[in-house]
């Protein structure tokens, strides 16, 4: 009996995730006098990026790994 593919399409779940880590990847809910803050040695804001942009692709490996079927 075929069981229906479960890909990630079928989760509306996983696009809100997206939505909210490409937001934080792009730094424009910053204050104006976060731009002299560093941390790790970089801007905030650069920091804040490289972390959500990391997010971004462990979430894909998760996304990948558990919802994408190859089977036909």
């Amino acid at each position: 009996m075929d069981q229906p593919v479960d890909e990630p399409t079928r989760h509306p779940w996983i696009w809100v995730v997206y939505a909210v880590l490409f937001a934080a990847a792009i730094p424009w809910y910053l204050p104006p006098e976060a731009a002299s803050t560093t941390w790790l040695g970089f801007p905030l804001w650069v920091t804040l990026s490289l972390v959500a942009t990391f997010a971004i692709a462990l979430f894909t490996v998760y996304v990948i790994g558990r919802f994408w079927s190859e089977d036909e």
